[in-house]
């Protein structure tokens, strides 16, 4: 079971909405941030050892002036952040799509497609983790 969830997304509406999917699915500890700084900083805590690391990290990859691939070249270059599984969430096109397969991403899933096809894609993480008798 997946109980710690960071999403990093700036539109409002979309942060609540997956964040409702991901209490739908069972996460208890779900922490949202609107900007790639603060999910830098936040990651840079875990590192240290000052935060819990979440299970899963809920990541778009367009912000104003920001992009989202900071966090993944973060997280691939730090070992101590592999664990952490990573889903994102966003609207791209193919190259983006293969940047994503580059940095290991597990998932990608289309904004378009909406919440439904969202909760779907996370319902595997919090499935798995039932079956394996995870936390």
């Amino acid at each position: 079971m997946l109980h710690r969830v960071l999403i990093v997304e700036d539109t409002a509406s979309d942060a609540r909405q997956s964040a409702a999917v991901m209490k739908k699915l069972g996460a208890e500890d779900v922490t949202a941030l609107n900007n790639i700084a603060s999910a830098l900083l936040f990651l840079q805590d875990v590192m240290e050892g000052t935060k819990e690391a979440p299970d899963l990290i809920l990541l778009d990859l367009s912000f104003p002036r920001e992009s989202g691939f900071e966090v993944l070249r973060f997280w691939k270059s730090n070992p101590k952040l592999q664990p952490i599984h990573i889903v994102v969430w966003t609207v791209m096109g193919d190259t983006e799509k293969k940047l994503c397969e580059f940095f290991g991403v597990e998932h990608v899933v289309p904004k378009w497609a909406g919440p439904r096809e969202l909760e779907a894609v996370l319902c595997t993480f919090f499935d798995e983790g039932r079956r394996d008798g995870a936390k």
